[in-house]
């Protein structure tokens, strides 16, 4: 705690912003909680995501990523960003490798991660790949080396990290919800009023009209990201996974207090200044603004639903195998119930959307993700 302060005192004078506060318990170099050498992922770590499930779903990813590559000419070349511990990667680059020595034997992989720690784990996952891994810093690292780019840009679990300002409407005014410090250096929220700036005009711009009394969490920094990809993004797609709302869902009564929450050794922390600096920090990503800003940024949107129905579209069931036993240890056992829980109404899959967009594609309406039967796969 004290050394978060202290960081924040050396930027500027409290109160501060929320984003300027996530910033830094989670990204400082020093003390920041993705740049720490500790287990995220994982059951030895915070928090669990779909890649954790089964290889499964980064090979339905990997079937889907080939059949665009093909159908687009695209080269076989990989952008993803926030790759935590490299296992989608591996499967990804295993599955081309296996299924299309040509496009494996073409592919780039390459990963944007600040920390050395997560590098460091990644680098040893990806080792039997290490002569087509690239793992860089910081996107400026990326561009340096490649100042245009044509592909698959991937991200899963990325944009809910990414800092964000708080808001909240009280008496018919937008206040910021700011982070304050008492005598003895304890975190606490304070409200100011929000002039006519960024934050008044995200909501004039991409809602929602919030209710007095309700909280809201404001991504500028999504703005900006999306507007990075599509000046590099030459032809290809972006493909995003995370959970998130719609506005109107935002505005429902039960997430009045908004979205913004903590992740401490697999516990929902409802106060994102509780463990500051321990925990992992996640705010829902906001649909509806970001299919927005896609669009006025000249991205394509080429498929937006809940992953369990992206899953089932890209092939997921071909991948279902004959039980020859109902060992439970199989390995054919293990990967159908995967299968199984992946698009269960009411499990994983139910909470995370796949929305993807591109640049300059030719031949969207061929893909196997809009003409097969996902129920009669060969």
């Amino acid at each position: 705690m004290i050394d978060l302060v202290k960081k924040l005192e050396k930027m500027s004078m409290p109160p501060w912003s929320y984003s300027t506060y996530m910033a830094t318990a989670l990204y400082d170099e020093e003390i920041g909680y993705y740049m720490g050498e500790s287990t995220k992922l994982g059951k030895e770590g915070d928090f669990y995501t779909s890649n954790h499930v089964h290889p499964v779903f980064q090979k339905t990813f990997g079937r889907f990523f080939q059949d665009v590559i093909l159908k687009e000419e695209i080269p076989p070349l990989f952008c993803e960003w926030g790759a935590g511990d490299g296992r989608f990667a591996f499967t990804v680059l295993s599955y081309l490798q296996e299924v299309d020595k040509e496009c494996f034997n073409q592919s780039r992989y390459i990963i944007i991660e600040a920390s050395p720690y997560h590098q460091e784990v990644i680098r040893e996952k990806l080792r039997p790949f290490s002569d087509r891994v690239f793992i860089y810093s910081n996107f400026e690292e990326v561009r340096s080396q490649y100042p245009t780019f044509e592909g698959i840009i991937f991200s899963n679990e990325f944009l809910d990290a990414i800092p964000v300002h708080v808001v909240e409407k009280k008496q018919e005014s937008l206040f910021e919800v700011r982070v304050d410090i008492d005598n003895k250096k304890n975190l606490y929220e304070v409200l100011t009023p929000c002039e006519d700036g960024p934050l008044v005009q995200w909501i004039e711009q991409y809602g929602p009209e919030l209710p007095i009394g309700h909280r809201f969490e404001i991504s500028l920094s999504m703005k900006e990201w999306i507007r990075s990809i599509e000046n590099w993004l030459q032809k290809g797609l972006v493909v995003t996974v995370d959970y998130g709302y719609s506005n109107e869902e935002l505005l429902s009564e039960q997430r009045r207090e908004g979205s913004l929450r903590g992740y401490y050794k697999h516990q929902l922390i409802n106060d994102p200044l509780q463990h500051p600096g321990e925990m992992d920090l996640t705010a829902h990503v906001q649909w509806d603004a970001y299919r927005k800003i896609a669009k006025e940024n000249g991205l394509i949107e080429v498929f937006h639903d809940f992953q369990d129905k992206f899953l089932l579209k890209a092939g997921l069931f071909t991948f279902l195998q004959a039980e020859a036993n109902v060992n439970p240890f199989s390995e054919s056992f293990k990967q159908n119930r995967a299968i199984h829980s992946l698009v269960y109404p009411g499990g994983i899959s139910s909470t995370f959307h796949v929305n993807v967009q591109g640049v300059n594609l030719k031949n969207k309406s061929k893909y196997n993700l809009f003409t097969e039967d996902p129920y009669f796969l060969k």
